[in-house]
């Protein structure tokens, strides 16, 4: 009994580790993608980071800044991205990336949705329109860059869950060789239908048979 009393503790440790351990962080990153695109694309700057801890899901802003003080700006020809990295040394090829035209943002910034699996794992991103009104043709000023404070990000998750396909039934195998079973052949014609045939012809031959005589001739006078 000492020994079970003594295991609680180490058992209540292990279980805060795995609690722990469920709590999943994403980074999220955002940039401007001048049009024409330049042969060297501006560098994505930290957004914010997505924590993930079973059914909770939150968006943290932080206050880490790898800009080096350089503010992007758009001319409202460009894109605006925002992608997610999923692992840690993942190259930006590699993340879930969307994009919107960045003349979207000069009147409205947008929502960031970012899609869940049932398990709790982005899938996929999205930019979402607050407002109804397109792009302005002709910008007076440059837009800037949103910062984390100034973005609605959302979550959404996936309940679809993938059912098994209706399989076939296995073959029949050969109890003597273990083999599959070779398929019966298939029966032909007279086979499957000859108690049919056989009673059709029966019908029509006793139809077609001699008339009954008809009654006896008259007595001799």
């Amino acid at each position: 009994m000492r020994l079970s009393i003594l295991g609680i503790p180490a058992l209540l440790l292990l279980s805060s580790v795995t609690n722990a351990d469920e709590t999943t962080i994403y980074k999220l990153h955002h940039r401007f993608l001048p049009h024409p695109s330049p042969q060297s694309p501006l560098a994505y700057q930290p957004l914010g980071n997505v924590k993930i801890h079973d059914n909770s899901y939150n968006f943290i802003v932080t206050s880490e800044n790898t800009n080096d003080g350089i503010e992007q700006t758009d001319n409202g020809k460009g894109w605006y991205q925002v992608g997610v990295q999923l692992g840690e040394n993942d190259l930006s090829e590699e993340w879930l990336i969307t994009s919107t035209r960045s003349c979207y943002l000069y009147s409205t910034l947008p929502k960031i949705e970012i899609h869940l699996s049932s398990s709790s794992i982005p899938t996929s991103i999205s930019i979402l329109p607050l407002s109804n009104k397109g792009c302005h043709s002709n910008l007076t000023q440059s837009i800037k860059l949103p910062t984390s404070n100034q973005l609605l990000v959302e979550f959404s998750k996936s309940s679809h869950r993938t059912t098994s396909p209706n399989l076939a039934p296995p073959p029949t195998v050969d109890p003597s060789t273990g083999s599959p079973a070779p398929p019966e052949e298939e029966k032909s014609f007279m086979q499957k239908y000859w108690m049919y045939i056989v009673g059709i012809a029966l019908f029509f031959a006793i139809q077609m048979g001699p008339d009954d005589p008809k009654g006896g001739s008259a007595t001799a006078k």
